[in-house]
């Protein structure tokens, strides 16, 4: 039986749960997997992470998947060395995970195969890209920050007016459970 997106979403809810309190004001739900699979000591080590401002938790727990013992300042400021990127693999489960968010009744294997096929690459990228995004040291740099926004915004803009010739698609999202609000900041601008 396949695992629905709502399913997926308590369950990795009562995976949080299980965490030490002090640590599970750090972790969002789609890396609380990845911090439940550290031993005990690891955790212990990114909670002092988080405490000396730690803020890179993928390439944190990476560092402490392969090595528990990694000291606080190579947490804080990882070695050259260290891979961040996340494999294809997790892209492809995060874009199955979005699949099935958009369309909730197909079944996980299906998510699973559109998420590899062809006609998703730029998905993946796209993926590859907002992870790249979110890992960047300059992101909290306020002119960076600002210009993502406006690009994000300007990408939102030209997939609306795509979709407003797509009845079909917008009737798909409005009935998923993808949180989606039209995009009024054009108007706000006109």
């Amino acid at each position: 039986m396949s695992e629905t997106y709502q399913s997926k979403r308590e369950r990795r809810q009562r995976v949080l749960g299980s965490l030490p309190a002090e640590l599970r004001k750090h972790i969002s739900l789609r890396n609380v997997e990845a911090v439940a699979a550290l031993s005990p000591q690891a955790q212990d080590r990114l909670m002092e992470a988080f405490q000396a401002g730690l803020k890179q938790l993928s390439r944190a727990v990476e560092q402490l998947r392969v090595n528990p013992n990694t000291s606080v300042t190579d947490l804080l400021d990882p070695p050259a060395q260290v891979v961040t990127e996340p494999s294809p693999q997790q892209i492809q489960n995060n874009l199955a995970d979005l699949i099935q968010m958009c369309f909730p009744d197909m079944p996980r294997i299906s998510a699973e195969a559109l998420a590899d096929a062809d006609v998703l690459d730029i998905a993946r990228g796209t993926a590859q890209a907002h992870q790249d995004l979110f890992e960047s040291d300059h992101l909290h740099t306020d002119f960076v920050l600002v210009v993502m926004v406006a690009l994000l915004h300007q990408t939102l803009e030209s997939l609306e007016e795509i979709l407003s010739d797509t009845p079909a698609c917008i009737q798909i999202i409005t009935q998923s459970s993808l949180p989606w609000k039209p995009n009024n900041w054009r108007k706000q601008n006109a």
